[in-house]
């Protein structure tokens, strides 16, 4: 699965600052995780990575290692 970078994206800190989710659900691509977690219960995962909330925007280095690591 690939996606871009949209407006209104969950990312780290949302995921990090709203244990409740009650905020975050809201956002506009929230819909991409919930079809990410469907696939991969389709597919037998355990797993599913989604990297505009995995990856912490606000740490330089870990933000330039991933996207190095996507190319």
């Amino acid at each position: 699965l690939s996606h871009t970078w949209g407006q209104d994206e969950v990312t780290f800190r949302d995921m990090e600052a709203n244990a409740d989710m009650s905020k975050t659900v809201n956002k506009a691509g929230w819909g991409k995780i919930q079809f990410c977690a469907k696939q991969a219960v389709a597919d037998g995962l355990q797993y599913f990575w989604v990297d505009t909330c995995c990856i912490d925007k606000r740490n330089a280095v870990e933000l330039g290692a991933a996207i190095n690591s996507m190319f």
